[in-house]
């Protein structure tokens, strides 16, 4: 695909030509099918309200809209640009580039474009089925990585009794990643920052659960709300076998996506609360996962588990929503260990991220947002690190602007105080952190 110079000509005429869109063109499948509005489940997309929530634990299913389209589709096409604050590496390459090694800093793509399958399929199942096209990926790449594979999936039954005078709302999820399915921005599938750029350096350490197996594995969960109160979910995840689903769905297992062994078991319990403008959740969530290693008769094994609690106001026209999370993850390394992938047999990791926003009028928004991750030094596993260490610490600050309800521009900047073990000098070249503060610029275009 061909890249477009970032210029303020074409930014400000991408900007005037999107401000004299009507909103009957924009909107979403899952607002055609109610006929509601997209604030009603979105402070701003893809953060959800309260009742966005209760629309999605109810399987998607929610009808009153009167479209005349026999299929609740939609579509997303994003553009953006990244800009690092040194773009070159102490060895003279590029630090934002293509698969080719082409410089890409301050250019401005076309990073994704994604159709949704999203509403009601039958009675009480529906769904959220993304589709994506991957802009950044060069003709050499499609033997690794497809440029049209299935993105995120969360495919639903839904249906609700009476129990003790109370309402029990229950479902199953059939989905392909690890909290894709869960009803919180807290989580790590939709949790903050919302959208990032795929192309600046970001942090090599991360525990499995955050993303580690998000589209290379399949699972499904029950859960059940009590009385809109207390929420609960058990479920399970398997890596697809090569073959079959697999060039069909574009869940792959191949290379070095981790391959699951067995069934790795998932829970979730939460306890969630409204009281007028207010509301409030508290929950945990935990995964145990073995991993096979190509070579090695032995497993990896990783425990993950979590705290998470999200705070929303809402009234008017002003809404705040407030975020944290913290991830414990001990891993047990036999396979990588023997395969001297490891110097020590079991490591720990953590991370912790919290984040609060401001929206006005749904139209205007502004973010913060604080991210940490720690673990034990392993010189073979974080050997590209100077201190050999996996920590990196970073703060976000984020501004939104919502023209109207299906399009927003973002002005994200990403400054890092730690990168990959250090401040200074993290990969032993010469390269510090802060070298790798990322002005992020993107548009997203609903319809």
């Amino acid at each position: 695909m061909k890249n477009i110079s970032l210029s303020g000509v074409t930014l400000v005429s991408l900007f005037l030509s999107i401000i004299g869109v009507e909103n009957v063109y924009a909107i979403p499948s899952f607002a055609r099918q109610t006929g509601l509005d997209c604030t009603v489940c979105h402070t701003v997309f893809p953060e959800l309200t309260h009742f966005g929530r209760d629309f999605k634990m109810r399987g998607y299913v929610m009808g009153g809209g009167d479209t005349k389209m026999p299929l609740p589709l939609a579509a997303m096409i994003m553009a953006d640009a990244t800009t690092i604050s040194k773009s070159k590496n102490p060895d003279g390459t590029n630090a934002v580039v293509n698969g080719n090694g082409e410089n890409r800093n301050g250019e401005l793509v076309i990073p994704q474009v994604s159709l949704f399958y999203g509403g009601k399929i039958y009675d009480n199942v529906g769904a959220f089925i993304q589709m994506t096209y991957d802009g950044t990926l060069l003709p050499q790449d499609k033997a690794v990585a497809p440029y049209i594979s299935m993105d995120n999936v969360d495919i639903r039954y839904a249906n609700s009794a009476t129990v003790l005078t109370k309402e029990l709302v229950y479902g199953v999820s059939v989905n392909n990643n690890p909290t894709v399915q869960d009803l919180w921005n807290s989580t790590p599938a939709w949790g903050f920052p919302y959208v990032t750029s795929s192309m600046a350096p970001t942090p090599s350490a991360a525990t499995l659960i955050d993303g580690g197996l998000g589209h290379v594995v399949a699972g499904a969960s029950i859960y059940a709300m009590f009385n809109d109160l207390v929420y609960a979910e058990l479920g399970a995840y398997q890596t697809i076998p090569a073959g079959g689903p697999k060039s069909i769905l574009g869940w792959h297992n191949g290379g070095s996506d981790p391959v699951v062994d067995g069934a790795s078991p998932y829970g979730r319990i939460a306890l969630q609360q409204e009281a007028g403008d207010h509301y409030i959740m508290v929950g945990t969530y935990a995964m145990a996962t073995n991993v096979s290693r190509v070579g090695s008769n032995k497993l990896d094994s990783y425990h993950d588990m979590a705290v998470d609690a999200e705070y929303q106001y809402t009234h008017d026209m002003h809404n705040v929503t407030a975020t944290a999370s913290k991830t414990w993850e001990e891993a047990k390394l036999d396979a990588s260990h023997e395969m001297g992938a490891s110097d020590n047999t079991s490591d720990s990791l953590s991370t912790t991220k919290v984040k609060a926003g401001y929206r006005y009028d749904h139209k205007y928004g502004a973010s913060l947002g604080y991210a940490l991750t720690s673990g034990k030094v392993d010189a073979t596993r974080y050997g590209t690190s100077g201190t050999l260490a996996p920590d990196s610490s970073y703060g976000i600050a984020e501004l939104d602007y919502l023209p109207i309800n299906q399009v927003k521009f973002t002005m994200q900047y990403i400054m890092y105080d730690k990168f990959n073990g250090a401040k200074t000098n993290y990969d032993g070249a010469g390269r510090n952190a802060s070298d790798n503060n990322t002005l992020y610029l993107v548009g997203w275009f609903m319809f």
